[in-house]
């Protein structure tokens, strides 16, 4: 018995010690608020090395790039932290803080109402978000039909047997929607330009027809590869192709 609690003791007294001990990302939140925001990316990144990524994560480390004046690096990852939590309001006004910051000022080609807002509701909510949505959904449709089936007066039967169906689409819908946001993360088919300046070609090669200059912080949609050239289009529709090195996927 006193063998045991003298075990147990041990295991308390290490469990304390451990909890003492700060994690990385504490100490690179103390480095952040004593405004050592070199040491606190270095950290950061050093976390992002060991595989484990979140929104969070990438919002911190957007924040030390941006005190840094590495305002490139800050906007590539609001962009990643938006992506896995695109409801995040402030990686997305820190992003436009930092985009405010880019040369080029690119016009959307405009689209339709309907389109930009079934765009921007999908969008509001991460993958994660629209998956928990859809189980409580499903949950709701088995009650229904519960109700519908073990219900002995009729208008029971009605409301089960009409939510259930209501339900069931917005069950399919929301699935979809969750399909949708975890191809994004995945494919990840939006770049930021990191060079200072980036001359565009009409083809996959050095000697291709120049076609126009972008610089970095530019956010563009990766549509292509072919050896070490990527085909890039620009919001406004204007599309072509620049080197691997001079872009970087969000």
């Amino acid at each position: 018995m006193k063998r045991l609690l003298v075990v147990l003791s041990l295991l308390l007294w290490a469990g304390w010690g451990m909890a003492q001990e700060p994690d990385a990302s504490q100490q690179a939140e103390t480095f952040y608020r004593e405004g050592k925001y070199q040491e606190a990316a270095g950290i950061y990144n050093q976390i992002l090395t060991q595989g484990l990524e979140s929104a969070q994560l990438y919002y911190n480390l957007g924040n030390c790039y941006y005190k840094l004046g590495e305002n490139t690096k800050a906007i590539l990852n609001y962009e990643r932290s938006l992506l896995l939590n695109p409801g995040d309001a402030d990686a997305r006004y820190n992003l436009k803080m930092a985009q405010n910051q880019v040369v080029d000022k690119i016009e959307v080609l405009p689209e339709l109402f309907i389109v930009r807002w079934y765009k921007a509701f999908v969008s509001h909510f991460s993958a994660d978000q629209w998956a928990y949505i859809s189980v409580v959904l499903f949950l709701v449709f088995l009650a229904m039909v519960a109700l519908f089936l073990y219900s002995s007066r009729i208008v029971w039967k009605k409301t089960g047997f009409t939510v259930g169906i209501v339900v069931l689409l917005l069950t399919v819908m929301t699935v979809a929607f969750t399909v949708k946001q975890n191809n994004r993360i995945t494919e990840r088919e939006y770049g930021i330009i990191m060079t200072p300046s980036v001359t565009v070609k009409g083809a996959p090669d050095n000697s291709g027809t120049e076609l126009f200059v972008i610089h970095e912080g530019l956010k563009v949609r990766i549509i292509g590869h072919l050896g070490d050239w990527v085909n890039i289009r620009l919001e406004d529709g204007n599309e072509g192709w620049v080197v691997k090195k001079d872009v970087e996927k969000i």
